[in-house]
């Protein structure tokens, strides 16, 4: 027989269920207090977040901006219909993905959609979690990348707009490391070095591209100290060694330090252009000599006459050797004329390769007046005022073309009637009051050559168009028209400009402007050498 629990018993058993029932009530508030703290923070995010049965695929909960972004609570209803418009489970759904074997969860399942109904494209982060009343729901937390997505798009775009100019521009470009490692190029860049694809140019580095690889020191200091560049003749070749001729405007790109970090180039090829311009030049040169070809036949008439008149007379003296030897002299010092002027028409007429250095014009200047002098009427005054030694940067060969090119025009305007042709050198100083914004020129120091001739001078209109290349107003087989626009394209290329001013009945003149160089006179040696 069962004893029956005593009083004090029953009083402590009923204490327990009491306590028991007591910490039940409190862990079930705790509980309901954490699912609603859980609850209020999912609401409180801006992101759409839903919990959506793992078998049932019915909606348990949808946070307050989920509601918003779908206008409406549709909690209750089926995920896929409500949330995508679908018949059936999507066919990208994580629920299988979210818990192992042993229905633990395996973690978090991100992927990228957009979606159907909002056209929104979101990031999506699933997991599988306990669900208030214990079961194994699916908690999805969508961030909104819409915006992103634009605006990967916008750049996708602005780089496939950006590729097609840069692939498209005539003009060989590229950007590389001032250390010439090649970062991109286009394909006329390729084609103007002769590489056979872009992988080939972006391993050769750019100084293997120079021909004297200390002018790439000198771009370098140059661009550091201009910032950019434009105009830039760098001495570059092909990949298999021939040389090239470019045009390069290249800027730097500079970080806080002023330090180059990058450069940013445009080559322009006219290595054809060059060619044809240097076969122009050399024609016109040889147009010239032709038109100096009668003067220069009438002084050798001269000096073979010279020659024979004095041979002779040694012949006939021949048994009086003081005499004979006076004549001989004579015979030798005009065979030193004649070498003389050979020489001088050989140097203006040589074709070679234009180098510019600093140099004097002076010498120049005297040489060519000599060569003229023979060539010209006798009626004809030639007056100089030859005054400056100072150094410009140039070519010799050109300079010469540049004097004797002005001089034949100046004396062939003057014709038959003869006249005075004024020839100076002197240094000048351009202020800004006196520049010439037209022509673009700075303020600054030049040496000046100014021919001046008496003849019928040049009408306004004409005088507009006298350097357009094969402009002309001389008779048919007298002139070509290419005297004044080679000589304003060699100007040019020399950094200076010309002006001319001319009235009719009044003559013409012709004024040639060169910067100075930073040494600012020729060497008193240097110009004997030159003059001997």
């Amino acid at each position: 027989m069962t004893q029956k629990p005593t009083y004090e018993e029953l009083e402590q058993k009923i204490k327990k269920l009491q306590h028991a029932e007591s910490e039940r009530r409190k862990a079930e508030k705790a509980l309901q207090a954490s699912q609603k703290r859980f609850l209020s923070v999912l609401n409180s995010l801006d992101a759409t977040i839903y919990v959506a049965d793992l078998e049932t695929y019915e909606i348990l909960f949808m946070n307050n901006y989920m509601k918003k972004v779908f206008t409406k609570d549709v909690t209750g209803e089926i995920c896929w219909e409500v949330f995508r418009g679908e018949s059936r489970p999507c066919s990208h759904c994580t629920n299988d993905k979210l818990l192992d074997k042993n229905k633990k969860p395996t973690g978090v399942c991100i992927w990228q959609d957009q979606n159907p109904l909002t056209r929104r494209w979101y990031t999506n982060y699933d997991r599988a979690i306990e669900w208030t009343d214990g079961r194994m729901v699916r908690l999805q937390i969508a961030i909104d990348i819409t915006d992103q997505k634009q605006a990967e798009e916008k750049l996708r775009k602005s780089e496939g707009q950006y590729r097609a100019y840069f692939e498209g521009i005539f003009s060989g470009t590229y950007i590389s490391s001032p250390e010439g490692k090649l970062i991109a190029c286009n394909k006329e860049y390729n084609k103007i070095f002769g590489f056979n694809s872009t992988q080939h140019a972006m391993e050769t580095p750019i100084q293997m591209l120079s021909v004297n690889p200390d002018e790439r020191l000198d771009f370098l200091n140059l661009l550091k100290k201009e910032k950019q560049l434009t105009g830039y003749e760098p001495h570059l070749k092909k990949i298999d060694g021939t040389p090239l001729h470019l045009i390069e405007n290249s800027s730097g790109v500079f970080d806080e330090n002023g330090n180059l970090t990058q450069i940013r180039g445009f080559l322009l090829d006219v290595t054809e252009q060059k060619k044809l311009e240097n076969q122009l030049i050399q024609a016109q040169k040889m147009e010239a000599i032709g038109t100096l070809a009668g003067g220069i036949a009438h002084d050798f008439n001269n000096i073979l006459a010279g020659i024979f008149g004095y041979a002779q007379l040694a012949e006939i003296h021949i048994n009086q050797p003081e005499k004979a030897k006076e004549h001989i002299a004579q015979v030798v010092k005009s065979g030193q004329r004649a070498a003389a002027l050979i020489r001088q028409i050989l140097t203006f007429s040589r074709q070679s390769e234009f180098k510019k250095r600093p140099m004097s014009v002076y010498p120049l200047l005297k040489e060519a007046l000599k060569l003229i002098r023979s060539s010209i009427p006798s009626n004809i005054e030639i007056k100089e005022n030859i005054f400056s030694k100072a150094m410009i940067i140039a070519d010799a060969t050109q300079i010469h073309q540049v004097i004797m090119n002005l001089c034949t025009n100046a004396y062939q305007a003057m014709g038959d009637a003869g006249g005075e042709l004024t020839v100076g050198l002197q240094d000048v100083e351009i202020s800004t009051e006196q520049s010439f914004p037209d022509l673009n020129i700075l303020p600054g120091k030049y040496v000046r050559l100014e021919v001046i001739d008496t003849g019928y001078g040049i009408d306004k209109k004409t005088l507009e168009r006298i350097f357009d290349p094969y402009f002309t107003t001389k008779e048919t087989g007298k002139g070509t028209g290419l005297g004044l626009a080679v000589v304003d394209g060699i100007v040019k290329k020399q950094n200076g400009f010309i002006k001319s001013f001319s009235r009719v009945g009044h003559g013409s003149k012709f004024q040639v402007f060169w910067p100075l160089s930073e040494q600012n006179s020729a060497p008193d040696v240097l110009l004997k050498k030159k003059q001997t």
